[in-house]
């Protein structure tokens, strides 16, 4: 899952997780009830965007088409975003897979790719295992690449997710390290959602601390940044279907505290809109 004027790019995500809202889809307990609506998640269309109200600087601004398909062997999300931050305007690409492992097991693989340095990290490079138990639980271990711009050194993050559901509600945590030489960055990310009529339909309260590099920026200063600084966001989303239709809302606010120096602070204020369109 930070973001003005405004750019087109292809991009993350989510940074993170999975191709239709985190881990929601691909490990939804078997008892969980049928869509009430006309929804499929064979193939879907979608187009986000997102203005970020900076305190210090322009107004960020993000904006993503997507494209979404579940094959044989599993999902693949193919994503172009833009973006536009500091002045400056920015392209990313960024292809997500969900191949099966097996039954109640899938890894999730993800490759992005930016000539914008300015804008984006120039590559980043995604693997984590996901295992779902027939109790709800869900875990994951992977690790991420991420390709600095001018002469930063490369980096590595290790990452994993604990989650469970509780009847209608999934609770997942989801902690990260990232060596260094000077000193170690850590992050840690918990997310509660609440289902209501179907797996279409749901909200979302999510909360990320982080110590030096923050590995799920979009930011790309975010991946230079000093050990000892750090940042919190809160954020709350929704996906919601329009009546019986094939579409649906995605919609959400967040607010971000970031130290861009010692006792310095960069305040965001974000809003998220979008629409999905699921394709028979």
């Amino acid at each position: 899952m930070r973001p003005g004027r405004f750019a087109l790019i292809v991009g993350t995500s989510f940074v993170c997780a999975c191709p239709f809202g985190l881990a929601s889809a691909q490990s939804l307990p078997a008892a969980r009830p049928e869509p009430a609506r006309p929804l499929d998640d064979l193939r879907r269309v979608g187009a986000r965007y997102q203005f970020d109200n900076v305190s210090d600087v322009d107004a960020f601004q993000d904006a993503t088409l997507e494209y979404a398909e579940r094959l044989p062997l599993g999902t693949v999300v193919v994503d172009v975003n833009g973006a536009r931050r500091y002045g400056t305007n920015g392209t990313q690409l960024d292809v997500q897979a969900y191949p099966h492992l097996g039954r109640h097991s899938y890894v999730y693989l993800d490759f992005a790719a930016s000539s914008s340095k300015e804008v984006f990290v120039p590559l980043r490079v995604s693997a984590e295992p996901y295992y779902n138990w027939a109790n709800g639980w869900e875990m994951s271990a992977g690790a991420q690449y991420l390709q600095p711009a001018g002469s930063a050194s490369n980096i590595y993050t290790y990452t994993g997710t604990l989650a469970k559901y509780f009847g209608n509600y999934w609770v997942s945590a989801r902690p990260s390290y990232t060596p260094a030489q000077d000193n170690n960055s850590y992050a840690w990310g918990l997310t509660g959602r609440r289902y209501f009529a179907d797996r279409y339909d749901y909200a979302s309260l999510n909360f990320t601390r982080s110590v030096g590099i923050d590995p799920n920026a979009t930011d790309p200063t975010m991946f230079v940044r000093a050990p000892k600084l750090g940042s919190y966001t809160v954020s709350v989303d929704r996906r919601q279907p329009i009546g019986r239709t094939r579409s649906r809302a995605a919609y959400g606010i967040g607010y971000q505290r970031e130290e861009i120096a010692p006792a310095r602070y960069r305040l965001h204020r974000t809003a998220t809109f979008g629409l999905e369109w699921f394709i028979p």
